[in-house]
Protein backbone atom coordinates (compact mmCIF):
# COMPACT_ATOMS: atom_id res chain seq x y z
CA UNK A 1 0.00 0.00 0.00
CA UNK A 2 1.55 3.38 -1.02
CA UNK A 3 0.04 6.72 -0.40
CA UNK A 4 1.42 10.40 -1.51
CA UNK A 5 1.26 13.32 1.06
CA UNK A 6 -2.34 14.39 1.88
CA UNK A 7 -3.40 17.81 1.14
CA UNK A 8 -3.46 20.52 3.34
CA UNK A 9 -6.99 20.73 5.58
CA UNK A 10 -9.53 21.96 3.61
CA UNK A 11 -10.49 25.56 5.39
CA UNK A 12 -14.45 24.83 4.89
CA UNK A 13 -17.24 23.89 8.10
CA UNK A 14 -19.99 22.15 6.47
CA UNK A 15 -23.39 24.36 7.52
CA UNK A 16 -25.79 22.25 9.44
CA UNK A 17 -29.17 22.64 10.89
CA UNK A 18 -28.10 23.01 14.66
CA UNK A 19 -27.06 26.48 15.70
CA UNK A 20 -24.88 26.44 18.34
CA UNK A 21 -25.93 27.56 21.74
CA UNK A 22 -24.90 29.50 24.89
CA UNK A 23 -21.97 28.42 26.91
CA UNK A 24 -22.91 26.51 30.09
CA UNK A 25 -20.07 24.63 32.45
CA UNK A 26 -19.27 22.42 32.65
CA UNK A 27 -18.99 21.43 29.25
CA UNK A 28 -17.75 18.63 27.28
CA UNK A 29 -16.09 19.41 23.78
CA UNK A 30 -15.65 16.25 21.94
CA UNK A 31 -13.52 15.56 18.64
CA UNK A 32 -14.84 12.44 16.31
CA UNK A 33 -12.76 10.39 13.68
CA UNK A 34 -15.58 9.80 11.38
CA UNK A 35 -13.54 8.42 8.24
CA UNK A 36 -11.90 6.15 8.35
CA UNK A 37 -12.89 3.60 10.91
CA UNK A 38 -11.72 -0.28 12.02
CA UNK A 39 -13.11 -1.55 8.37
CA UNK A 40 -12.42 -2.79 4.99
CA UNK A 41 -12.09 -0.50 2.26
CA UNK A 42 -11.69 -1.05 -2.03
CA UNK A 43 -8.75 0.85 -2.75
CA UNK A 44 -9.23 4.20 -3.62
CA UNK A 45 -7.25 7.11 -5.25
CA UNK A 46 -8.41 9.42 -3.27
CA UNK A 47 -8.79 8.10 0.44
CA UNK A 48 -11.00 10.70 2.78
CA UNK A 49 -10.16 11.60 6.53
CA UNK A 50 -12.71 13.24 8.24
CA UNK A 51 -13.17 14.64 11.69
CA UNK A 52 -16.42 16.11 13.77
CA UNK A 53 -15.98 18.64 16.34
CA UNK A 54 -19.04 18.88 18.42
CA UNK A 55 -19.18 21.82 21.08
CA UNK A 56 -18.28 23.65 18.29
CA UNK A 57 -18.13 27.18 20.29
CA UNK A 58 -15.74 25.99 23.14
CA UNK A 59 -12.97 24.39 20.58
CA UNK A 60 -11.24 27.57 19.41
CA UNK A 61 -10.25 27.65 23.79
CA UNK A 62 -8.40 24.55 23.11
CA UNK A 63 -6.07 26.34 20.61
CA UNK A 64 -6.58 23.01 18.65
CA UNK A 65 -4.80 21.29 16.40
CA UNK A 66 -4.22 17.52 15.35
CA UNK A 67 -1.23 15.39 14.71
CA UNK A 68 -2.33 12.66 11.71
CA UNK A 69 -0.01 10.08 10.99
CA UNK A 70 -0.91 6.86 8.70
CA UNK A 71 1.59 3.69 8.67
CA UNK A 72 1.07 0.54 6.87
CA UNK A 73 1.83 -3.06 8.49
CA UNK A 74 5.40 -3.15 8.20
CA UNK A 75 5.28 0.29 10.37
CA UNK A 76 6.86 2.36 7.77
CA UNK A 77 5.56 6.02 7.43
CA UNK A 78 3.58 6.29 4.60
CA UNK A 79 2.96 9.60 4.55
CA UNK A 80 5.53 11.81 3.15
CA UNK A 81 4.46 14.90 5.52
CA UNK A 82 2.12 14.08 8.24
CA UNK A 83 -0.57 16.71 8.46
CA UNK A 84 -1.09 19.30 11.92
CA UNK A 85 -4.04 20.29 11.01
CA UNK A 86 -4.64 24.03 12.48
CA UNK A 87 -8.07 24.44 13.51
CA UNK A 88 -8.11 28.22 14.04
CA UNK A 89 -8.78 28.88 9.74
CA UNK A 90 -11.91 26.64 10.10
CA UNK A 91 -15.31 28.43 11.32
CA UNK A 92 -15.62 26.34 14.30
CA UNK A 93 -18.46 28.57 15.92
CA UNK A 94 -21.28 28.98 13.76
CA UNK A 95 -22.68 25.37 13.77
CA UNK A 96 -22.29 21.93 15.60
CA UNK A 97 -21.12 19.18 14.51
CA UNK A 98 -19.02 20.86 12.42
CA UNK A 99 -16.40 18.70 10.15
CA UNK A 100 -12.87 19.23 8.82
CA UNK A 101 -11.13 17.07 6.03
CA UNK A 102 -8.67 16.00 4.33
CA UNK A 103 -7.58 13.60 2.22
CA UNK A 104 -4.60 10.84 0.99
CA UNK A 105 -4.21 10.35 -2.94
CA UNK A 106 -2.76 6.51 -3.87
CA UNK A 107 -4.48 3.80 -1.19
CA UNK A 108 -4.48 2.28 -4.83
CA UNK A 109 -3.20 -1.08 -3.96
CA UNK A 110 -4.02 -3.82 -0.76
CA UNK A 111 -2.97 -4.17 2.18
CA UNK A 112 -3.23 -2.99 6.00
CA UNK A 113 -2.53 0.15 7.65
CA UNK A 114 -3.33 2.54 10.70
CA UNK A 115 -3.94 5.77 10.76
CA UNK A 116 -3.02 7.98 14.34
CA UNK A 117 -4.88 11.03 14.58
CA UNK A 118 -3.25 12.64 18.58
CA UNK A 119 -4.40 16.20 20.31
CA UNK A 120 -1.59 16.95 23.15
CA UNK A 121 -0.06 13.75 24.75
CA UNK A 122 -3.08 11.70 23.81
CA UNK A 123 -3.41 9.62 20.93
CA UNK A 124 -5.35 7.05 19.50
CA UNK A 125 -4.93 4.32 16.42
CA UNK A 126 -7.94 3.30 13.68
CA UNK A 127 -6.68 -0.02 11.91
CA UNK A 128 -7.87 -0.52 8.61
CA UNK A 129 -7.61 -2.80 5.34
CA UNK A 130 -7.64 -1.99 1.56
CA UNK A 131 -8.86 -4.72 -0.16
CA UNK A 132 -9.77 -5.84 -3.78
CA UNK A 133 -13.38 -6.10 -3.84
CA UNK A 134 -14.29 -4.53 -0.62
CA UNK A 135 -16.54 -1.42 0.13
CA UNK A 136 -15.82 1.79 -1.40
CA UNK A 137 -14.98 4.25 1.32
CA UNK A 138 -18.88 5.74 2.01
CA UNK A 139 -18.83 8.60 4.22
CA UNK A 140 -22.52 8.79 5.27
CA UNK A 141 -22.28 5.00 5.94
CA UNK A 142 -19.53 5.38 8.28
CA UNK A 143 -21.19 8.55 9.89
CA UNK A 144 -24.32 6.79 10.40
CA UNK A 145 -25.60 5.12 13.56
CA UNK A 146 -24.29 1.75 12.93
CA UNK A 147 -21.45 1.23 15.24
CA UNK A 148 -21.32 4.65 15.77
CA UNK A 149 -20.54 4.33 19.55
CA UNK A 150 -17.05 2.47 19.02
CA UNK A 151 -15.94 5.57 16.47
CA UNK A 152 -12.51 6.87 17.93
CA UNK A 153 -12.88 10.40 19.91
CA UNK A 154 -11.37 12.62 22.20
CA UNK A 155 -14.30 14.19 24.78
CA UNK A 156 -12.76 17.11 27.08
CA UNK A 157 -14.56 17.97 30.58
CA UNK A 158 -14.57 21.53 31.13
CA UNK A 159 -15.20 23.71 33.65
CA UNK A 160 -14.74 27.15 32.36
CA UNK A 161 -12.77 29.63 30.18
CA UNK A 162 -10.38 32.24 31.03
CA UNK A 163 -10.19 35.25 28.73
CA UNK A 164 -7.00 35.85 26.93
CA UNK A 165 -5.05 39.18 27.85
CA UNK A 166 -3.13 38.93 24.04
CA UNK A 167 -4.85 36.74 21.47
CA UNK A 168 -2.51 37.76 18.91
CA UNK A 169 0.21 35.86 20.96
CA UNK A 170 -2.36 32.87 21.38
CA UNK A 171 -3.64 32.35 17.67
CA UNK A 172 -6.39 34.86 17.79
CA UNK A 173 -8.20 33.13 20.75
CA UNK A 174 -10.01 35.20 23.36
CA UNK A 175 -10.59 32.06 25.50
CA UNK A 176 -8.25 29.42 27.26
CA UNK A 177 -10.33 26.10 28.14
CA UNK A 178 -10.47 25.70 31.96
CA UNK A 179 -9.99 21.17 32.58
CA UNK A 180 -11.58 19.65 35.21
CA UNK A 181 -9.19 18.55 37.63
CA UNK A 182 -10.92 15.37 38.89
CA UNK A 183 -11.93 14.40 35.50
CA UNK A 184 -10.41 15.74 32.47
CA UNK A 185 -11.57 13.31 30.21
CA UNK A 186 -15.00 12.09 30.04
CA UNK A 187 -16.96 9.07 27.91
CA UNK A 188 -18.10 11.40 24.79
CA UNK A 189 -21.08 10.77 22.23
CA UNK A 190 -20.10 10.31 19.18
CA UNK A 191 -23.45 9.30 17.97
CA UNK A 192 -24.39 13.09 17.99
CA UNK A 193 -21.49 13.90 15.21
CA UNK A 194 -23.59 11.23 12.34
CA UNK A 195 -22.85 12.91 9.10
CA UNK A 196 -26.23 13.10 6.75
CA UNK A 197 -26.28 11.80 2.85
CA UNK A 198 -26.38 15.52 2.10
CA UNK A 199 -22.81 16.65 4.61
CA UNK A 200 -21.60 13.40 3.11
CA UNK A 201 -21.69 14.24 -0.62
CA UNK A 202 -20.55 17.69 0.26
CA UNK A 203 -17.66 16.49 1.93
CA UNK A 204 -16.78 14.36 -0.94
CA UNK A 205 -17.24 16.74 -3.44
CA UNK A 206 -14.70 19.39 -1.90
CA UNK A 207 -12.37 16.74 -1.86
CA UNK A 208 -12.47 15.85 -5.11
CA UNK A 209 -12.56 19.22 -6.31
CA UNK A 210 -9.57 20.00 -4.37
CA UNK A 211 -7.84 16.93 -5.71
CA UNK A 212 -8.50 17.52 -9.61
CA UNK A 213 -7.48 21.21 -9.20
CA UNK A 214 -4.04 19.84 -8.46
CA UNK A 215 -2.73 21.20 -5.20
CA UNK A 216 0.34 19.58 -5.32
CA UNK A 217 1.66 18.34 -8.81
CA UNK A 218 2.13 14.82 -7.36
CA UNK A 219 -1.78 14.44 -6.15
CA UNK A 220 -2.68 15.70 -9.45
CA UNK A 221 -1.26 13.13 -11.72
CA UNK A 222 -1.98 9.94 -9.37
CA UNK A 223 -5.71 11.78 -9.08
CA UNK A 224 -6.00 12.61 -13.21
CA UNK A 225 -7.52 8.43 -14.35
CA UNK A 226 -10.45 8.78 -10.92
CA UNK A 227 -12.16 12.32 -11.53
CA UNK A 228 -11.39 12.68 -15.36
CA UNK A 229 -9.30 15.91 -15.27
Amino acid sequence: MTASSPSTVLPAALLLATPVAANTFPATVEVDLIFPRNDTYAPSTIFPIVFAFQNTALVPSLNPGLDVLLWDSTGNDVMADQPYLILQWNNLSSHDPTYVYTYVVGLDTDGTGALVFAGGSRSTPVFFTIQSGAQQPDLAAAGGTAGCADTSHFAFNLTGTLDVSFPAAHGGRNTCAVFSDAQPLVAGNPCAAQVSPDAASSISAALTATACAGPRAGDKLRADEWCGC
